[in-house]
């Protein structure tokens, strides 16, 4: 089939009924309810079913008997397969970076579907910048970042290391997951925010994702997914939707990308691949998100207290201008623990003036060692200043008055 028939199919448009891939298909009879032949003279409203094998997303069946979902996931198969070279470099992108990101899904027991969203997100590219200003592979505001212990500095943005905010990208799908306990409304709410997609749940009363009245890009975001999904792992099974020429690229073996075709880190050395994957694969992780069976009505609004456990005090003791990249002093005022360490009343946090956000009028404290003073010793520690009143990253700047007058603020590691 052409890809104007592919298009007429994806605006609902009348179309002969094509004949279904039937290896595809056969294969998943144990799953779905078989499909009566329908005799020709039959007078009947098309549908795509037949024409498409049974799709899951993270274990849960899409519901592709709805007549709406099937055209909108037939619709990003064709929006997808309209740039040919496009997808081809995606492929190669994929290719490379898989094996760095499937681990670190692991490890964190996000299921590997997910490995396609930043495909959705910036093409795979690290250096992708959206026109709100979210940035990298997953493509992270300023504000999120920082709540999820991303350093964004001048000349070294972490949200452009893939690692890092693939990592960061986990912790965050695992915090959804166990707010909303549905993988499929954890990928809307990355899109849309928790706080817009609780709000359409409770008015709406609904919680399935598909059967929910969403805004025109959150409405779409997950048929992309899926789509991405199932052109890089099942494109056979569309003989009948996908171009011949599409099938062509989306066969053809890959090629490395050379640097004179990319710009971004497209293929990393086979040594950096190989300790990623040892490091994310052996990191001990705090455990799977708990499922929520809760009504919509029970779920409340997050905060990102909720992101973060634990929190210590501490007493500004010596303070620099209020600059970028000046050190400031504080000691803690009493004993706790941060970042699972036991810490004492007057050991030393070594705070760095991260940024100084003058339209929101917030001020971003990064901790990155801490002394102790009965064991003489100074620790790694990764901890960052909060909101004690919604345990949110970023304070508001002070007038120097209250700063010298002995500053004491919360800290909570990242």
């Amino acid at each position: 089939m052409n890809i104007i028939t592919s298009l007429s199919l994806a605006t609902g448009l009348l179309v002969t009924a094509v004949q279904s891939n039937v290896s595809c298909l056969s294969s998943s009879t144990s799953l779905h309810t078989s499909i009566s032949p329908v005799p020709a003279s039959a007078s009947f409203e098309p549908t795509l079913r037949p024409l498409l094998p049974p799709v899951y997303f993270c274990g849960e069946s899409v519901p592709l008997h709805e007549e709406t979902v099937a055209r909108r996931l037939v619709s990003a198969l064709v929006v997808n397969t309209n740039q040919n070279q496009a997808l081809y470099r995606i492929r190669q992108r994929a290719a490379s970076f898989f094996p760095i990101i499937e681990p670190i899904l692991a490890q964190y027991h996000i299921p590997s579907d997910f490995k396609y969203l930043p495909l959705v997100e910036s093409a795979l590219t690290g250096f992708a910048v959206s026109p709100k200003g979210a940035v990298g592979y997953w493509q992270f505001m300023p504000a999120t970042a920082r709540e999820l212990g991303l350093s964004i500095r001048s000349g070294n943005d972490e949200r452009r290391n893939l690692i890092k905010s693939t990592d960061a990208a986990c912790r965050y799908l695992r915090y959804l997951h166990n707010r909303l306990g549905s993988w499929t409304l954890a990928a809307a709410a990355y899109n849309n925010g928790i706080g817009a997609l609780l709000g359409n749940i409770r008015r709406q009363q609904q919680r399935d994702y598909y059967y929910l009245r969403l805004n025109a890009e959150t409405g779409k975001y997950l048929y992309r997914i899926l789509a991405f999904k199932e052109l890089f792992s099942n494109y056979q099974c569309y003989e009948g939707i996908i171009s011949d020429r599409m099938m062509a690229y989306l066969s053809q073996p890959l090629k490395p990308a050379s640097n004179d075709e990319d710009n971004d880190e497209v293929l990393l050395p086979e040594s950096v691949v190989n300790d990623a994957t040892k490091l994310a694969m052996n990191t001990a992780t705090s455990g799977a998100p708990a499922q929520v069976n809760r009504q919509a009505s029970d779920i409340p609004l997050p905060n990102a207290a909720d992101v973060f456990q634990g929190g210590i005090k501490a007493q500004l003791a010596q303070s620099a201008s209020l600059q970028r990249g000046q050190v400031w002093v504080f000691h803690l005022t009493r004993n706790g623990m941060a970042d699972g360490k036991d810490v004492d009343e007057g050991d030393v946090l070594y705070a760095v003036v991260e940024d100084i956000d003058t339209r929101a009028g917030k001020l971003y404290l990064r901790a990155d060692k801490l002394y102790s003073v009965d064991e003489k010793h100074t620790y790694n520690l990764a901890l960052a200043a909060v909101d004690a009143s919604t345990g949110r990253i970023g304070i508001k700047i002070p007038d120097m008055d209250q700063v010298k007058s002995g500053w004491i603020l919360t800290w909570k590691a990242l």
